[in-house]
Formats: C-alpha cells, sequence, structure tokens
C-alpha cells in the first residue's frame, strides 16, 4: 500500500504506556500513513496490547522480532515501509495532532526537501512528577544547500536538535539508495543515522511548530546506563561530526565529546557491574584516549557548562575523579538540578 508517511516505533516491554502511545497516533488529523510496530521480542503483556489495537486500526500493523535493541527493531521497520517518507516514534511519547499535515505542507511548498527537523518539548519525569518541562523551539529556516546546513551543523547539535530521530522527517528514497541503517549500538545509534543521513542532504527545513513531546524518566535514559561500549560510540560519534562538517567548528563539536565522555563516566560510577578497581581503571583509560586528549585541548567554551567541563579534564586524574564521583551523586539525587545544568551547556 503506497502511502505518503511511515512511522516507525520499536517497542520492547512498554505495556504501561504502549496503548496511550497508539491512541495520540491514531489521533493525527491526517490518513495518508501507515504505522509500523516492531515488537522487540517483548515479554510483558506489550504484543497484546499491540495486537488488540492493531485489529481494530488497518492503518498500524505489528512485526515481531527476536529482542536486538531499538536499533534492530527501527531497520526492519525501514524494510517493512512503503511510505515515501519516513518517520520514528518512540514507545512512550507522542507526536502532535496535526504532525504529519505540517509536513504535508512543509513538503507541498518545496517537494526537494531531503530532511524536516522540528520543535519539540522534553518533559522529564519521575514517577508520576514532572521535575521539567521544556520547550526547544526553532525558528523557521531553509537551508537551500549542504555547505548552507552543514556550516550550522554545530550550533544545531549544541540546542539538541540533532541528536534523535523522532523530531524529523527522512526521505526514504535516500536512506534506501545509500543503505543508512541504524548500527546495532545501545547507546548513539540515532546519532549516528543521523550524521549519515546528513551528509546526502542538499535542501533541509527547520519548522518552528512543536512537533513531539519526548518523556524521559530522570536517572533511566540511555545516557546514564552503563555498557562496555558506550565510551567507543560517543568517540566514533565526534569523529564522524568531524568527517561529515568537514572539521567545521572542532572546537564546539570537541567540548560536545567531553559532555558525553562525562555522560560515560556517570553511567561507569552509577553501575553495580563493576568493582571499585575496575571503574577507575576504565575511567583512567578514557583519560589516555588521543580523542579525549585531543578534545581537552581544542574544546570551545562559550558558556559557564563548557568552561567548567574543560577546567575539570585539565585537572589531575584523581581530583577529576573525585569531582566527577560528586557530580554522579548530585544525578542521582538531585536530577532537577542536574537537568538544569545540561541544558545551559
Amino acid at each position: 500500500m503506497a502511502v505518503q508517511f511511515s512511522i516507525i516505533v520499536p517497542i520492547y516491554n512498554a505495556e504501561k504506556t504502549i496503548r496511550r502511545t497508539l491512541e495520540r497516533i491514531a489521533e493525527l488529523d491526517f490518513t495518508d500513513y501507515e504505522c509500523i510496530l516492531v515488537n522487540d521480542g517483548s515479554t510483558d503483556k506489550t504484543a497484546e496490547i499491540i495486537q488488540s489495537f492493531v485489529e481494530e486500526h488497518p492503518q498500524f500493523r505489528m512485526e515481531t522480532v527476536a529482542n536486538g535493541g531499538p536499533g534492530h527493531a527501527r531497520n526492519r521497520g525501514i524494510e517493512l515501509a512503503e511510505g515515501e517518507y519516513l518517520l520514528f516514534f518512540d514507545a512512550d511519547d507522542h507526536p502532535a495532532p496535526n504532525l504529519l499535515r505540517r509536513y504535508q505542507a512543509l513538503l507541498q511548498e518545496d517537494p526537494k526537501l531531503d530532511l524536516i527537523i522540528s520543535s519539540f518539548v522534553f518533559s522529564e519525569i519521575q514517577g508520576t512528577r514532572v521535575l521539567r518541562e521544556q520547550p526547544y523551539l526553532l525558528t523557521d529556516k531553509h537551508y537551500q544547500s549542504q555547505v548552507e546546513f552543514l556550516d550550522d551543523l554545530y550550533e544545531l547539535m549544541n540546542q539538541q536538535f540533532l541528536y534523535v530521530v523522532w523530531n524529523k522527517c527522512y526521505r526514504r528514497d535516500i536512506i534506501q539508495k545509500h543503505v543508512i541503517r541504524f548500527k546495532n549500538y545501545r547507546s548513539c545509534e540515532d546519532r549516528l543515522f543521523n550524521l549519515d543521513y546528513f551528509q546526502y542532504c542538499q535542501s533541509v527545513r527547520l519548522n518552528s511548530e512543536i512537533a513531539y513531546y519526548y518523556e524521559f524518566g530522570s536517572g533511566e535514559g540511555l545516557t546514564n546506563r552503563y555498557a562496555p561500549e558506550k565510551f567507543a560510540t560517543f568517540k566514533e560519534f565526534y569523529q564522524r561530526t568531524k568527517d561529515v562538517s568537514q572539521n567545521r567548528n572542532v572546537d564546539g563539536t570537541a567540548a560536545l565529546f567531553l559532555k558525553g565522555t562525562v555522560s560515560t563516566i556517570f553511567s561507569i560510577l552509577e553501575t553495580n557491574q563493576l568493582s571499585s578497581k575496575e571503574k577507575k581503571d576504565q575511567i583512567n583509560q578514557i583519560l589516555r584516549d588521543p580523542s579525549v586528549l585531543e578534545a581537552k585541548k581544542i574544546a570551545r567554551t562559550d558558556s559557564r557548562g563548557k568552561q567548567i567541563t574543560k577546567m575539570l579534564f585539565g585537572l589531575p586524574n584523581g581530583i577529576f575523579y573525585t569531582g566527577l564521583k560528586l557530580g554522579s551523586v548530585i544525578e542521582v539525587k538531585f536530577p532537577k538540578v542536574m537537568g538544569m545544568l545540561k541544558q545551559k551547556y
């Protein structure tokens, strides 16, 4: 069935949120779309809830795959998609009701658009409490060449608009032609997918209207979870950003890499999977990495957050370790404070 938009949703053990998310998608005020729900080997009642919903909504369909992470599930969705444009949603968030109609209007204005990037709302949740609700608002702009877009790549990253996939609309033909897929990582897979796609974009539209509402469980996000390969993925993203941007604003890119490195170290300090000695060994190995040594020399310091981060990386390892342990405690016990600090980076 040929449709204008394919919405792909990877889902794993989301029995508490998935019904609400599906109902919100079904409320979109536009009908020329399909919604591919990729059940990533859920072990709770997620599949039953999805199946019940699909039976009542013909635009929705479910595909079950062995558990492999959201990137793996999204790749399966890409294989199944028939829409001209692709959107990627999460299982516990929701789009604005007029999202697809707005995208259709922008595409009618310029059928050659390769990418739409939209404003969104970020809500940090702890239990049933909203700790922080922050709109991230773009100004309408049309980049009509890759050079124009890449010139602003760092600024858009620094403002948090380029890391994720759920505030964007992609052309399926570009993804298929260049075999762009999500890597099988537990960290940075969205960022790397976007970079792989950005290098083929000639016409890009920034959309000022809020398109998506993202809910983040405080202390439960992927950036806080420990994974042995986490630092390697941030390092890959750093190098790949320099390549795609052709070293534009490399000092700013270095500052963002140091921020990601701090996030990685927090995840090491907070995990129960490592002994104290193993934690220190991993952190010391990170601090000796050539990419970190490069970044701490050249990192931009145009904000208080960047200044503090660069200062920390200039400290002796023992003092640095103590400072990051304190920061880790603050993140766990006072997530709202840490969230505000990150927002102002």
